[in-house]
C-alpha cells in the first residue's frame, strides 16, 4: 500500500513547477505520548463503565424499575468483567505513570544482581580453601553480573528518557536523549540506517532537477545525510532574442541556482546538530527546533548539462523550524526559514553569475504540509543572499516524498 501512494504521487509531479524541497525534518507522536495516551484512554473507558455502574446500582436500590432488576444487575456483572479486563491490559502495558514502573522494574533487576554478586563473594569467603580455578570462576561469574548490570541500567535510563523530557538545548548531546528526539522530530530509529529518505523532482520553464536524500544515519550527537541533486536545462526556445552563448549562460546560472538551494551540487554531504527544541514529551501540537549544520557538495562535470568544470563548496548554516500538527500527526503544517554563509571554488562563483566572486551569504523561507509522515506539499516563499543573482521573490510549489527505506 505504501508504494502505491508514492506511485501515485509520482505520477503527480509533473502537474506542478517545483523547486528548493525542505530538509527531511519529519515529526511523528512522541514516544512518551504514544506510552500516555495509550493508558488514558483505558482509564477513560474504566470511568465511563464505573459511572455506568454507579447510576445502575442506584436504580436497583430505588426499586422503582423492580422489573428491570435482574438484567441491571446482569449489565453490572458484564461491565465488572470489563473493568476488570481492562485492568488487567493496563497492568500488562503499564500504568498511567510509566516511568515509575519501568525505574522500579529495572532497579529491582539490578538489585538482584548485586544480591548475586554479595552472595557469591559470601558464600566462598567462608570456604577455609579456594581453588585457583574456583577462584577463576568467581571472577568471570562476577564480571558477567557487573557488565548485566551495565547493560540494565543502561536500558533504564534509555527508557525512562523516553518517557520523560529531552533537554530544551542540544538535545542529542546526551545518547540517552538521541533515541527519544531523532524518533520525535525524524521519524526515524536510531538503530536503523534510512535508505531513501526523501525523494523530490524539481524543476520549472527554464531547468529541471531531482534531489534524493540517499543515506541517513546518526553519529553521535549528529544527523547525516548524503544527497545527490542532478540537474538538466530544458529546450531552449527558438522564439528568444537572446544570442545562444547568453541563453547558455543564463540556463548555467539558473542550473546551479537550482542546485544551491537543492542541496549544494550534485552530491552533498550535510551534517546537522540540534541547537534548540521544545520539549514533546506530551505530544505537543506547537513545535519550535533550531538546529546547525555543515554540508559541503560538489558538482561534477557531465552530471548537468551545463556544468563543464567540476566545481566545490561548502555552507554553515542556522536554520529555524515552526511546526503546528493534527492531534496524531497526520498533517503538519509548518514554516522554515535558514540563513547559511556559503564559501566555494572560482567555477562555483562563476556559474551562479555573482557580480562579487567571492563567499556570500544566503537563505530562504519556505512554508508548507505534510501529510502522513510520507507526502509534502511546499513553496519556498522568498530566497534572498547578499548576491542578486542568488535573490528570488518567485512563490513555487512543490511535492516531496519521504519514503524512509
Amino acid at each position: 500500500m505504501k508504494k502505491h501512494y508514492i506511485l501515485i504521487v509520482l505520477c503527480i509531479f509533473s502537474v506542478f513547477e517545483m523547486q528548493a524541497q525542505t530538509p527531511s525534518i519529519n515529526e511523528s507522536q512522541s514516544m512518551s505520548y504514544i506510552s500516555e495516551s495509550f493508558t488514558k484512554k483505558i482509564d477513560r473507558k474504566i470511568k465511563k463503565l464505573q459511572d455506568g455502574n454507579s447510576k445502575l446500582k442506584k436504580q436497583i436500590a430505588d426499586g422503582k424499575n423492580a422489573g428491570n432488576t435482574a438484567e441491571f444487575t446482569a449489565e453490572v456483572a458484564s461491565n465488572d468483567t470489563e473493568i476488570a479486563a481492562l485492568q488487567k491490559k493496563k497492568n500488562i502495558y503499564g500504568s498511567v505513570d510509566p516511568k515509575k514502573d519501568y525505574e522500579s522494574k529495572y532497579n529491582k533487576m539490578i538489585t538482584d544482581k548485586q544480591d548475586t554478586i554479595n552472595s557469591v563473594y559470601g558464600e566462598n569467603l567462608k570456604k577455609d580453601k579456594i581453588s585457583l580455578a574456583e577462584i577463576d570462576s568467581i571472577y568471570k561469574l562476577i564480571a558477567k553480573k557487573r557488565q548485566e548490570i551495565e547493560t540494565l541500567q543502561r536500558e533504564r535510563d534509555e527508557k525512562l528518557a523516553a518517557l520523560g523530557r529531552f533537554p530544551w538545548f542540544f538535545p542529542t548531546v546526551k545518547r540517552i536523549n538521541r533515541k527519544n528526539f531523532f524518533h520525535d522530530m525524524y521519524s526515524n530509529k536510531t538503530d536503523k540506517t534510512i535508505l531513501l529518505n526523501s525523494f523530490a523532482l524539481n524543476g520549472n520553464s527554464d531547468a529541471s532537477a531531482v534531489q534524493t536524500e540517499v543515506v541517513t544515519d546518526n553519529m553521535w550527537a549528529l544527523r547525516l545525510s548524503f544527497g545527490s541533486v542532478l540537474s538538466v536545462s530544458n529546450s531552449k526556445s527558438d522564439d528568444s532574442e537572446e544570442s545562444p552563448a547568453d541563453q547558455t549562460k543564463k540556463e548555467t546560472q539558473q542550473e546551479a541556482f537550482s542546485r544551491l538551494i537543492n542541496g549544494g551540487g550534485n552530491f552533498y554531504l550535510d551534517m546537522i546538530l540540534p541547537v534548540f527544541t521544545t520539549n514533546q514529551n506530551n505530544g505537543d501540537q506547537i513545535t519550535f527546533y533550531g538546529y546547525a549544520n555543515l554540508r559541503g557538495a560538489m558538482d561534477l562535470e557531465g552530471f548537468s548539462s551545463n556544468v563543464n568544470t567540476s566545481t566545490g563548496n561548502g555552507t554553515l548554516g542556522l536554520n529555524a523550524y515552526l511546526g503546528i500538527s493534527s492531534d496524531n500527526k497526520k498533517f503538519n503544517f509548518f514554516v522554515q526559514g535558514n540563513t547559511n554563509y556559503t564559501v566555494g571554488t572560482n567555477e562555483f562563483y562563476s556559474n551562479l553569475g555573482l557580480h562579487n566572486e567571492k563567499a556570500f551569504l544566503n537563505g530562504k523561507i519556505i512554508a508548507g504540509v505534510t501529510m502522513l509522515n510520507q507526502f509534502r506539499l511546499s513553496a519556498i516563499i522568498n530566497a534572498f543572499g547578499s548576491d542578486e543573482q542568488i535573490r528570488s521573490n518567485k512563490v513555487v510549489v512543490g511535492i516531496q516524498v519521504l519514503p524512509g527505506f
